[in-house]
């Protein structure tokens, strides 16, 4: 077991059998503490192919209670399509930033609420963009968000990277900024992304990030893998990298995370908790199917970026393909 981050003995924490509703699959759980507790908001797939939101909520992070109806379903210009969220907490409010997929391409929402049972939305935008996290704090007087633009279709020939922008009120976004490119991942020939909501550390905000490897382009079968990264951003301007290792923090090798049921080699981090010893709960996807849990620290995670590990992967770049399917 790696010495920056272990996964929780009682993996996975949630299944699809411990949602109180129908339910296939759920995976990929925004995370936040809650009224002195833990909440998780978990993306559910029906049996007929529904999208929903589940509230899960806990005393230690580890045992939840899942609420008996969704939390969130898809509003009517989401189309049906209500998926991978991230949660943060600014001041005495907390934001969720969702995508959805209408026809006209994939979209990000913000929805706000202080108590997990009423929601302001705030914003939805043009296509086409996913994957989007906010700051937990202003930086600058502004807000920040990261999140990774991305079609409908992949196209190998452009580029699927992480983004950097600001707004003054969450509804306006500008100044729009390349953080990260996928070349620059050697694990994220495929696509990058980011994960949970950054973290702030006195030597940078530590962002945890996901990275989908393709290994040949072939076919259009279930062939990716993806792993869970981490880099240090620069407090004042997080839109420069302090430092990131070559080396992946966490990919798949637990059964759970590597079922051949519907997709395996994929672990998804979505969600961060940083408790008052500095200790870190992070939460994750596994296979598409559950809902698991790795811990780690700032210290470990500071170390790992700072004093990072060797590491040299197998393909440097990669090989530019065609046009593969429909996104996943």
């Amino acid at each position: 077991m790696s010495k920056y981050i272990t996964r929780h003995p009682a993996n996975p924490l949630i299944r699809a059998a411990d949602i109180p509703f129908p339910c296939t699959r759920c995976f990929n759980p925004a995370a936040e503490k809650f009224e002195g507790g833990y909440v998780l908001l978990v993306r559910v797939i029906g049996p007929d192919r529904s999208e929903s939101l589940a509230l899960a909520t806990s005393a230690d992070g580890l045992k939840f209670e899942i609420a008996p109806e969704p939390i969130l379903k898809p509003a009517p210009e989401d189309q049906g399509r209500l998926n991978d969220p991230r949660l943060t907490r600014i001041g005495d409010t907390y934001y969720i930033v969702y995508c959805s997929d209408p026809p006209s391409g994939i979209r990000i929402g913000i929805l706000a609420t202080k108590d997990f049972r009423s929601f302001e939305r705030l914003y939805y935008s043009e296509p086409d963009n996913r994957n989007a996290v906010l700051f937990p704090d202003k930086i600058g007087g502004l807000y920040v968000r990261l999140d990774r633009p991305f079609t409908r279709w992949y196209y190998q020939d452009r580029a699927y990277d992480i983004w950097l922008s600001r707004s003054p009120d969450l509804r306006y976004w500008g100044d729009h900024r390349l953080l990260l490119s996928y070349s620059d991942v050697a694990w994220g020939n495929n696509k990058i992304g980011p994960g949970p909501q950054p973290i702030r550390t006195k030597k940078g905000w530590l962002v945890i990030y996901h990275g989908a490897e393709y290994p040949d382009g072939t076919d259009t079968a279930w062939k990716k893998t993806y792993r869970a990264g981490v880099m240090l951003l620069d407090l004042e301007d997080p839109s420069k990298i302090v430092a990131r290792p070559d080396a992946p923090l966490l990919e798949p090798e637990a059964p759970y995370e590597t079922d051949p049921e519907f997709r395996p080699n994929v672990v998804f981090p979505t969600g961060a908790i940083l408790e008052d010893d500095g200790a870190i709960k992070l939460y994750y996807g596994a296979a598409d199917k559950t809902v698991a849990l790795a811990e780690t620290s700032v210290d470990q995670l500071l170390d790992f970026c700072l004093n990072p590990p060797k590491y040299e992967h197998p393909r440097k770049h990669p090989a530019f393909r065609p046009p593969l399917s429909r996104h996943a």
